[in-house]
């Protein structure tokens, strides 16, 4: 995939980003993005922020913090959970 700032090759990386929900300002951390190292531009996937919009619902740290990794990884072991 291209950046559309500079078409440069986007590159999958494990990152963070910000995002407002219901008006608060959450921080997502360990989130899989797309990142252009060429002009340092960071694209979400609307899958990922759809993800990360219900997770907030459940895992929300108190400082408005998610880490993306954890709550998939807590997702997975409920569905394992259900199938043992």
């Amino acid at each position: 995939m291209k950046c559309m700032k500079c078409h440069n090759t986007l590159h999958s990386e494990i990152g963070e980003f910000s995002m407002t929900i219901n008006g608060k300002s959450i921080k997502v951390i360990n989130a899989p993005v797309l990142h252009c190292k060429n002009c340092n531009s960071v694209i979400i996937s609307d899958e990922v922020k759809e993800k990360a919009k219900e997770f907030s619902k459940v895992y929300l740290y108190p400082d408005n913090t998610l880490d993306y990794a954890e709550c998939e990884a807590g997702t997975i072991m409920s569905v394992m959970n259900l199938l043992l």
